[in-house]
């Protein structure tokens, strides 16, 4: 921690501890290893997201199965979780893949904590050449996006005229602690720290698959430099605006914050797209 011990309540609505139904925690000791870990980095409320495809709602059948998968993990998971006294509220909602034509998000469990607001993803980890219709359309429905880990799209890097405009459109751009570190290729983290020092980042959250570490503690760590006005923006970042997204109010604006960015080759674009 920084020298006089600033911290904030996490609250981290991007995870993927929910046991056994995608590629985070495969098995209920994996999930609330992962939740003590989650509790260690400061995390007292956190939404559990795991993927989604929007494919899935074409096939009733399909969507059906998937539902009660997660709602069988979810209450092993939080059923555990109360046995053991871990102090951390469990929320749901789904990582919601903008894979297909129909984004019907009304099922409360595809959004964050039954809020308005949806964690939503482009599918195949690139910038989508129809985004912005993307993004309308779950505008139009009444939902508000929160693009997940905005900063690790193929393309972002080209593209910040269409990030601005998700941006202007009301778009909540979600930014992962660990992308600041480089953890995801140098160009996801000279995106994550830009989209920063625009001020166009409303919250940070960890994407954790129960694997290594969330981050968030360690992006605490590099954004706090003792000022009032870095720890303002810490604040909002990893603790009012994603409490404000889940309690169905308006985040707040953030601040603009430079993070010190090494000297990266922005020609050649990371191919380190992996979880």
């Amino acid at each position: 921690m920084n020298k006089d011990s600033f911290t904030v309540p996490i609250t981290d609505i991007h995870t993927h501890i929910m046991p056994g139904v995608d590629d985070g925690a495969q098995n209920l000791g994996e999930a609330l290893t992962a939740l003590r870990v989650l509790i260690k980095e400061g995390v007292r409320r956190v939404v559990a997201t795991p993927h989604f495809q929007a494919s899935l709602l074409e096939r009733s059948a399909h969507e059906t199965d998937q539902f009660e998968r997660f709602d069988r993990a979810y209450e092993k998971l939080a059923t555990a979780a109360s046995e053991d006294s871990l102090e951390i509220t469990i929320e749901r909602g789904c990582e919601f893949k903008l894979d297909a034509p129909t984004l019907d998000l009304s099922e409360p469990r595809l959004r964050l904590a039954g809020s308005r607001y949806a964690l939503v993803e482009f599918a195949s980890f690139r910038v989508p050449p129809f985004a912005e219709n993307q993004l309308l359309a779950v505008h139009e429905a009444g939902w508000i996006p929160v693009l997940a880990h905005t900063e690790r799209y193929a393309g972002v890097s080209s593209a910040w005229n269409r990030v601005e405009e998700w941006f202007r459109q009301g778009t909540l751009l979600q930014v992962n602690a660990r992308s600041l570190f480089g953890s995801y290729g140098p160009e996801p983290q000279y995106v994550a720290q830009e989209l920063l020092r625009l001020g166009w980042v409303s919250c940070l959250a960890s994407d954790f698959h129960a694997r290594g570490r969330p981050g968030l503690l360690s992006a605490l760590n590099l954004i706090d430099r003792g000022g009032e006005e870095e720890r303002r923006v810490l604040r909002t970042l990893m603790s009012e605006n994603p409490e404000r997204i889940l309690n169905d109010e308006t985040p707040t604006m953030v601040p603009p914050v430079y993070v010190e960015v090494p000297e990266l080759d922005r020609r050649t674009p990371s191919r380190r797209w992996f979880r």
